[in-house]
């Protein structure tokens, strides 16, 4: 045998192994991520270098998942430095959608708040190239201890979602983001290295999570080194290692993409030079590498002979042993084999960035043969083989890497529009898809279709004649067709598939569907082309989006989402009653949205949940909506009894339309950096009568990162004005009784930071400031009238920032004769009974003895802390700096809590 001809079979006996390992180990979903969910746009993954990154990942099995607790926990520089370096297959799992966190750009929290960081997750991804999953657990905010989550969450249904995202994903190796100890710090993080072990184990196990998919065996277990420690780590990855072809390094790459968590606040420089990331192997099933150089040193089958590994991975699901399957005896089969993966190297090799043609041939051969690989299964598969049936699976996945790779080197290109953002079931839309394509040679354009969900109904149609975003004649297509689509008249609305129904508790309901461990549901409308390459068929897939042209940001592109024909709001989610002798009446105003083009006309009403007691007028409650869009308002007084006995009563608004009601607030989240998102809930207001004595006054607002504690104020009765820039440069701010800082002004406010003399001279000359809580830079930057630090220290593991997270946790009034206590409320321990989520955060550790500590609280096992309220007098005048969390207590409707603000408030006018 020639020498030549030695190594070209070598080459193919090695291929052989490799594909054969790729199909086995490849993702249940496409080895490129979906664009239908990304702003950003990452530019690594088109044209030449798209191409090339592609037909890299074809040439290796490697696949990793990291596993965290949070959304911004990951390693991201970690994650690009395998996606975009190592070409592998990565992922990231995040148990929660970090619902339980602050936000710096808006007033969302909770669920709300959990829909915008699993989109911010999304395009952190787009950027980085890693995958994204989620377990069901909902981040009930922060924690200290390991105990409290365990108590939180159920171990096993979070052990079997991980479960399923690893059998769904199926890594290689799996790396911990968390140790499981105190030394993680937040509870959720050592629950989240806690449970990672557990759960690999379990996925290799045909008898536990028998629901959560085929066993899985993880063949490495990396847990990282954490958030800092000492420098022992057995693995070094240098994260900073510059890329020539991307001309950037994995770790700046990264932190584009770590900027767009925005909500909080996570920002970062891009550096330049060596950054690294630091492993310790765990546990392993691969053979031992002396002074191992990578993640995935040692596992066999990533390049070369990889049968091996391949059978090492296969369980039996009867016996839990491990089998050795045989797919063919057919030597034609094998060889179809080696020609496919013989064909990505070369094609590969024959990459040019100037023009990718020259890969042609090499993709067309491989996805032939891949082909034919796939036809000689047919039997096997046909009597029910269930090795040839779970490789034929993975085999389609190869399948439509290829023509992915087909279409990258072609340039054909699939725009699917739709004429409007938003459907109602039973409505009609236009669909317009075109086909454009750089160049026409040996190309042809087949058969363009729609993909729709079960009941919808499509038909070609004629282009319209009026041009719009969608319909746009500017745009020189070689191709394309035009469709009318009506919706089902029985289709749910569109909406996060894990905000359907209430959770359970700190868990979330899923439904039992493909969705689940996904950041989002599928999207409902595809379109499909068929292109003829050189003989060969491929079909190209693109998502049906609207879009338009934002006169600040450019072309924005959206999802289309089905909406309720009618979306029904009140105005006020919360009406707070100081209980009195007297009847009191307020005014609920009910928005109704017409978001059909049908006109309609209907009647507004008011039902009370339990409260027969109460009343409500409206001078006229019929509506009319002529328009898709347009809107109207009802207004209803609703009166509540004298000596209304105190506590929380429901009242849900309802539009009435012939035999149909609407009673669904949609909900609409939308930011710059994310997509927008629709979820429903009761069109609901909570009447909450409390024994509480407001003051009339005036006061001062000045907004930070968002929150409603200015509703709140205005609920109690009290005048309150927003203040802008020019109002701290120079309004006259001695006419405000009391003025508020809100949370993280010191961030968000560089007009607070600018003016904050001028705000102490307010309180020199008599007046009453009350600051909510800040972050360090407050501190930092010497805002306060006298000495403060806001550094830990506690030492406890747990966070660098003194706070109480147990909402339950005691409150001992330590001054109890102060006005803040007795005037107008009298403040006694059931005040702070039915707090949520949390006590204080970002409390002073140390002060100056100018401050007055008010209350002292702290968590079980911790020293104490009276930094949550503080007051100092500051010449005439009062400076109060709050922690305790009213922004989230004020809108939860916790009385208490709005008894001991009102008293805050009234410190200026206590003395008089």
């Amino acid at each position: 045998m020639k020498v030549k001809s030695r190594k070209r079979l070598v080459r193919i006996v090695s291929t052989i192994s490799l594909l054969f390992i790729l199909c086995v180990s490849a993702s249940l979903r496409l080895a490129f991520p979906p664009e239908a969910n990304a702003q950003v746009r990452a530019v690594n993954d088109y044209g030449a270098l798209g191409l090339g990154r592609l037909l890299k990942k074809l040439n290796t099995t490697a696949s990793v998942m990291m596993i965290g607790a949070h959304p911004d926990d990951e390693d991201s520089a970690l994650l690009a430095y395998l996606a975009r370096g190592e070409n592998a297959r990565t992922a990231y799992l995040s148990l929660t959608r970090g619902d339980g966190g602050q936000n710096i750009i808006g007033a969302e929290l909770f669920e709300s708040l959990g829909v915008i960081r699993t989109e911010e997750l999304l395009q952190a991804r787009r950027l980085d190239g890693a995958e994204q999953y989620f377990t069901r657990a909902f981040d009930y905010g922060f924690s200290k201890t390991l105990a409290e989550a365990r108590q939180k969450w159920d171990e096993k249904v979070i052990v079997c979602d991980t479960v399923r995202a690893i059998r769904t994903f199926r890594p290689l190796v799996v790396i911990s983001r968390f140790s499981g100890t105190p030394a993680d710090g937040h509870g959720q993080h050592q629950y989240s290295g806690y449970i990672t072990p557990i759960a690999v184990k379990a996925a290799a196990d045909p008898k536990q999570c028998t629901d959560s998919g085929e066993p899985w065996q993880v063949q490495k277990f990396y847990v990282e080194q954490g958030f800092g420690g000492n420098d022992t780590a057995s693995l070094k990855l240098n994260t900073g290692a510059y890329d020539p072809i991307l001309g950037r390094s994995y770790f700046e790459i990264a932190m584009e993409g770590r900027s767009q968590h925005r909500s909080q606040g996570e920002g970062r420089i891009e550096f330049h030079g060596d950054q690294f990331s630091r492993l310790n192997l765990i546990e392993s099933k691969a053979m031992k590498v002396i002074g191992e150089s990578g993640v995935f040193a040692g596992i066999d089958g990533l390049t070369g002979f990889g049968i091996p590994a391949l059978t090492a991975s296969r369980v039996d699901p009867t016996t839990g042993m491990l089998m050795k399957p045989l797919l063919s005896t057919d030597p034609t089969f094998w060889k179809m084999f080696g020609i496919a993966a013989s064909a990505g190297d070369f094609a590969f090799r024959d990459l040019q960035l100037s023009s990718m043609r020259d890969s042609r041939r090499n993709l067309l051969e491989g996805l032939k043969a891949i082909r034919g690989a796939r036809e000689k299964l047919r039997d096997s598969i046909e009597h029910q083989d269930d090795v040839a049936v779970r490789t034929d699976f993975y085999l389609a996945q190869k399948e439509a890497e290829f023509s992915k790779a087909m279409q990258l080197e072609t340039g054909v290109t699939v725009d699917a529009l739709v004429d409007q953002e938003t459907v109602v079931p039973g409505d009609e839309m236009m669909i317009s898809v075109k086909v454009f394509k750089p160049r026409l040679d040996q190309v042809k354009i087949g058969e363009i279709s729609l993909a729709v969900p079960a009941g919808w109904e499509v038909t070609k149609t004629d282009p319209p004649q009026q041009n719009n975003a969608a319909f746009s004649d500017r745009e020189s297509s070689v191709a394309g067709a035009v469709f009318i689509v009506k919706v089902d008249n029985n289709v749910t609305f569109t909406q996060p598939y894990w905000l359907r129904e209430r959770r359970d508790g700190d868990l979330f309901r899923w439904p039992k569907s493909n969705e689940q461990t996904l950041p989002f549901g599928p999207q409902p409308l595809v379109a499909q082309l068929k292109v003829t390459i050189e003989g060969i068929e491929i079909t190209i897939e693109e998502p049906v989006r609207y879009r338009f042209a934002d006169p600040t940001r450019g072309e924005i592109r959206r999802e289309v989402n089905v909406v309720p024909s009618l979306s029904v709001s009140l105005d006020q989610k919360l009406l707070i009653i100081p209980q009195s002798a007297k009847a009191q009446t307020r005014h609920l105003t009910m928005s109704i949205t017409n978001n059909s083009s049908v006109p309609t006309k209907g009647v507004a009403d008011l039902n009370f949940n339990g409260a027969v007691e109460l009343k409500s007028t409206s001078s006229s409650n019929a509506f009319e909506l002529k328009s898709k869009g347009e809107k109207t308002s009802v207004g209803f007084d609703v009166t509540v009894p004298a000596n209304f006995k105190p506590g929380n009563y429901e009242i849900f608004g309802n539009a009435i339309v012939g035999e149909s009601h609407f009673n669904q607030e949609m909900h609409i989240i939308a930011y710059p950096h994310t997509q927008t998102h629709r979820f429903y809930t009761r069109a609901e207001t909570v009447v909450n009568v409390i024994d509480l004595r407001p003051l009339m006054g005036k006061i001062g607002y000045i907004m930070g990162s968002g929150d409603d504690v200015a509703e709140a104020i205005r609920q109690m009765g009290i005048n309150v004005t927003m203040l802008g820039e020019k109002d701290l440069a120079s309004g006259d701010l001695s006419k405000y009784d009391s003025i508020v800082v809100g949370i993280r002004a010191s961030e968000t406010r560089p007009d607070f930071v600018a003016n904050n003399q001028r705000l102490l001279d307010y309180v020199k000359n008599g007046g009453n400031l009350i600051v909510q809580y800040q972050r360090p830079s407050f501190a930092q930057q010497n805002l306060a009238p006298y000495p403060i630090n806001m550094a830990d220290t506690q030492r406890t593991a747990a966070g660098s920032i003194a706070r109480v997270v147990d909402e339950n946790a005691k409150v001992t009034i330590l001054q109890p004769n102060h006005p803040i206590f007795n005037f107008p409320n009298k403040i006694s321990d059931d005040d702070f009974k039915g707090w949520v989520q949390e006590r204080n955060a970002y409390n002073f550790t140390t002060f100056d003895a100018q401050y007055t500590p008010m209350l002292e609280s702290h968590d079980a096992g911790e020293q104490e802390n009276k930094g949550g309220l503080v007051v100092a007098r500051l010449g005439k005048g009062t400076w109060t700096y709050c922690s305790y969390s009213f922004f989230r207590q004020l809108p939860a409707g916790v009385s208490g809590a709005y008894r001991l603000f009102a008293n805050m408030l009234s410190l200026s006018r206590a003395k008089k």
